[in-house]
């Protein structure tokens, strides 16, 4: 890719980044209770930020700078962190009793899906 069309994809990229952010402040807004107010808004969150992070990325290789480089550490630290982060946050609620709420609870489980093997 030339030059010119880095600074669009850059833009792009950084464009869809807010769009998630967007959603997941929407739904830490909308989700009634602790565990859905967590986990949707930690996908999405984490999605923006590596599409706003890959455009930061995307920018820095057309320049001279190393900068780039940090912008690969941190998509690497997001994706370690955040998941485990989040994991451990849903943990601790469940241990303290945080219960969800009740619309989460009279869905029934989906139906478990049969392995190929098994048959």
């Amino acid at each position: 890719m030339n030059e010119n069309g880095l600074p669009v994809l850059s833009a792009v990229l950084s464009l869809a980044g807010t769009f998630f952010f967007f959603s997941a402040a929407v739904g830490l807004l909308r989700f009634p209770d602790f565990y859905t107010r967590t986990h949707a808004p930690t996908k999405a969150a984490t999605l923006g930020l590596l599409l706003i992070a890959l455009g930061s990325t995307v920018s820095h290789l057309g320049q001279e700078s190393g900068l780039w480089l940090e912008d690969l550490i941190l998509i690497i630290f997001v994706l370690l962190t955040v998941p485990v982060s989040s994991q451990m946050l849903m943990r601790a609620a469940a241990a303290q009793g945080i219960r969800q709420s009740e619309t989460a609870r009279d869905r029934p489980p989906a139906e478990p899906v049969e392995r190929i093997d098994e048959q």
